[in-house]
């Protein structure tokens, strides 16, 4: 199960080094290596999150990990990292159901949507960072939420079909 207060998410390590040449492993190792922007982080198989539809726009990327920020000052916000292409990650914020902006309904009938029972459901929202001449303001999009199964480590992003919903909600 997927917690993004504890062992869900990763910090960057290491790299360790390939394996021998001509060895064989009987067993598949518990964690893999995802190159990041920000370097390289080691997380556990079990953790992957798949999207069986990939997120909007990047439909053939499948399989995500949820990673910390590196950076001092963001640690509520999470790196959705693609496991295949090391330059694509979104930044996003995990949310709560009473404090995500959304109607609990809306969310309940996305989430019976996916068969995601709500005990084990996971709110990330996209985040856009936006340089202005004095600050960087950040928006969430909260028309398309990415709903997460933290028991089976499945998300689908879910565009919500009322427009009260904004794709640039600020949060600062």
């Amino acid at each position: 199960m997927l917690d993004f207060n504890t062992d869900a998410v990763s910090e960057p390590s290491m790299a360790k080094p390939d394996p021998i040449e001509g060895a064989t492993s009987v067993d598949e190792p518990k964690s893999i290596m995802i190159d990041t922007r920000y370097g390289t982080y080691e997380v556990e198989r079990e953790k992957i999150v798949s999207f069986p539809k990939g997120l909007i726009g990047f439909g053939s990327l499948l399989d995500y990990a949820i990673l910390n920020m590196p950076h001092e000052g963001t640690e509520r916000f999470k790196l959705l990292q693609s496991v295949d292409e090391p330059g694509i990650g979104f930044y996003v914020v995990p949310v709560g159901l009473e404090n995500s902006g959304f109607d609990a309904k809306d969310i309940e009938r996305a989430a019976e949507q996916y068969e995601f029972p709500m005990k084990d459901l996971a709110i990330l929202l996209i985040v856009t960072a936006r340089k202005t001449e004095n600050a960087v303001e950040l928006t969430a999009n909260l028309r398309a939420p990415v709903l997460v199964d933290t028991e089976q480590c499945v998300a689908y992003q879910h565009v919500m079909s009322d427009d009260k919903y904004p794709m640039r909600q600020r949060l600062n």
